[in-house]
């Protein structure tokens, strides 16, 4: 199982009073996630997912919508789930707890604070392999601008849309939209989408139930 400890992220709202929890439980709502994220306390975000893209999706969209912490421990939860996420338990919701907390400290020496830890030790090393991708896809989202993200949010919510039809969906020229994705490096970005889920994979599956 994946856990993820999201918090303390400057809204992209031009009112940073904004609370930036709403739009991010929101853009989460998408996500097939094992249960609903929830709001644990203050600007800080619960989610659990039980397959690995959806961990990595839900990761992205937590990027996408702000500059957020994030911690990712992956390993057992304790059955059956309980009914909100606040309430599980195990080793994958301390390995996460660990991740948020080096993942605060990393804000002021890195523009990318995800930290992923592994509840089995033994897996160590591939929890740091996944981080640095996950580092560079975060690195890559974290410097479009807004017409780059909205063009490479579209494109992953519907892959076999023509340019055309994204153009029409966004309100925006065709040309906009191709110049968008080529600029955005959205291309390289997806092509290190499976490495980052089979890292993942490899942690997930191998680790103590």
């Amino acid at each position: 199982m994946f856990v993820l400890s999201l918090s303390g992220a400057s809204v992209r709202a031009a009112d940073s009073g904004a609370d930036p929890v709403p739009a991010l439980l929101d853009a989460l709502g998408g996500v097939a996630l094992a249960r609903p994220a929830e709001r644990t306390a203050g600007p800080e975000v619960l989610a659990l997912a039980s397959r690995a893209d959806a961990a990595l999706d839900a990761l992205l969209r937590a990027r996408e919508e702000g500059d957020w912490q994030i911690g990712l421990g992956i390993g057992a939860v304790r059955a059956p789930l309980p009914a909100s996420v606040r309430e599980i338990d195990g080793p994958a919701v301390e390995a996460a707890a660990e991740a948020a907390r080096s993942a605060r400290r990393q804000r002021a020496s890195t523009s990318v604070p995800v930290v992923v830890r592994a509840a089995d030790e033994r897996h160590a090393e591939t929890a740091q392999d996944v981080e640095a991708v996950l580092c560079l896809i975060g690195w890559m989202v974290r410097t479009r601008n807004r017409g780059q993200w909205q063009a490479v949010r579209a494109l992953r919510e519907d892959p076999g849309a023509t340019q055309s039809q994204l153009a029409e969906r966004l309100g925006v020229t065709q040309q906009t939209v191709s110049r968008a994705v080529k600029t955005s490096g959205w291309r390289e970005e997806s092509a290190a989408h499976p490495l980052a889920v089979r890292l993942l994979s490899m942690i997930d599956l191998t680790s103590a139930r």
